[in-house]
């Protein structure tokens, strides 16, 4: 693959799928199938909680056992940047809010005594 046309996120999954110990191969290129390269699941495993370290985003169990190809990988990254990105730029939607704040602030609770 052309390396002026990949992203730095599909650079990344590629080196890191390309240094596990299980791949015997140093070209990853983007339409590899994990299988192809001797990635099992708990490789699968492996790279995504590296992918998580490196980018300081989640996956779910389902998202890592749904890997198959490397573009698959790559845009599982890409969706958690991305939602980084939109709980960055929204916090009051990530964060809960207090029931005590809700409570204090609903109108039976202020009481005229």
């Amino acid at each position: 693959m052309d390396d002026t046309n990949q992203s730095a996120v599909e650079k990344t999954v590629c080196e890191f799928i390309s240094k596990n110990p299980a791949v015997k191969s140093n070209l990853v290129d983007v339409s590899m199938t994990l299988a192809e390269l001797n990635v099992d699941s708990l490789e699968k495993l492996s790279i995504g909680m590296d992918l998580e370290d490196e980018y300081s985003i989640e996956f779910t169990d389902e998202e890592i056992e749904g890997f198959v190809t490397v573009t698959d990988v790559i845009k599982s990254v890409e969706s958690g940047l991305a939602a980084k990105a939109a709980s960055a730029a929204n916090p009051e939607l990530t964060e809960p809010v207090p029931k005590e704040l809700l409570q204090e602030n609903t109108p039976e609770n202020h009481h005229s005594a």
